[in-house]
């Protein structure tokens, strides 16, 4: 990566500068790149003299980039993408040698449902694949995985536009979850019983996840006023419910793992909502990388028609 008087910026020359941009640190960035500080100083020092800017500047925060540099790294990104998308194409995936880290959102109930059993099937599959779980990135999703920050997302999302696409594993129902000894609910729920209770919701910040919707529906039959808690968080509804007389609706997988606390037990919902279908959803541009069809394949055997 050693530059001289007049050489051009090369792949790795520019990987430098991205490495720079998104760590703001020229020790974190050479450790990204496997390069020494004198290595990428030289790297960064060509490509100064290429574009006759500073690029970067010392600040206490780190290295901030210049204007140019702020142009330049959107264009950078993409090209270092593509090729690297490329590369791993040719190159092919064979799970039984890689250690690449897949990286999945989804909510952390769905972690709870999916990961699992992913684990299982990989133990034997793909020993040295590691995986990193990611929560619901709301609008950022779509430019997550585009960016390849994301490699899938698991949910039932709307509006992520049109490059990126999806396949339908199962579709979900719902159910509610109650404590074992409510004064008022015994084996069966009506929905007369639903709207006078009161009712726990979480209200996940990902406004495009179709789990939004089950709070409207409540509201729409029971009026704001039967909605007495919202929470943050799928798995502290459970919690509650298990010491109070809340009642809480969600997806019937999404139920019946939470029911495995004690004190709770899971009743069909009177309400008439329509079932989700879960998905996964990948970018367009990795439609055809080896490692992201690998995976896919590997969720849809596992999950497809199951719930």
């Amino acid at each position: 990566m050693e530059g001289g008087p007049g050489r051009t910026p090369d792949l790795l020359h520019f990987r430098a500068l991205d490495a720079i941009f998104r760590l703001g640190s020229l020790t974190a960035a050479g450790q990204e790149l496997a390069l020494s500080q004198p290595a990428l100083s030289k790297s960064l020092a060509l490509l100064r003299r290429y574009y006759g800017d500073d690029l970067f500047t010392r600040h206490k925060q780190g290295m901030r980039p210049t204007a140019l540099t702020r142009r330049l790294a959107p264009g950078v990104a993409q090209v270092l993408q593509l090729v690297d998308r490329d590369l791993r194409a040719q190159a092919g995936f064979d799970p039984r040698l890689s250690s690449r880290v897949f990286k999945i959102s989804c909510t952390e109930v769905g972690a709870i449902h999916f990961m699992p059993r992913l684990m299982a099937q990989v133990r034997e599959l793909a020993p040295a694949v590691r995986w990193e779980v990611a929560p619901l990135a709301g609008e950022a999703t779509a430019a997550l995985l585009a960016s390849g920050d994301l490699d899938l997302a698991l949910g039932a999302f709307t509006g992520l536009g049109p490059q990126v696409q999806s396949q339908a594993l199962y579709e979900a129902r719902h159910a509610c979850l109650v404590r074992e000894h409510h004064p008022r609910i015994g084996s069966q729920l009506s929905l007369q019983q639903f709207c006078s209770e009161h009712h726990v919701v979480a209200s996940l910040s990902d406004a495009s996840h179709a789990y939004s919707g089950v709070e409207q529906a409540i509201v729409r039959v029971a009026g704001e006023a039967a909605i007495t808690l919202r929470v943050h968080s799928l798995l502290i509804a459970p919690y509650i419910v298990a010491r109070s007389d809340h009642v809480f609706t969600a997806t019937e997988h999404v139920a019946q793992q939470l029911a495995a606390l004690p004190g709770l037990r899971v009743l069909p919902c009177p309400l008439e909502l329509p079932a989700i279908s879960v998905h996964q959803y990948w970018h367009a541009r990795y439609a055809d990388d080896p490692a992201i069809l690998w995976l896919r394949d590997l969720i849809a055997r596992t999950f497809i028609e199951t719930k």
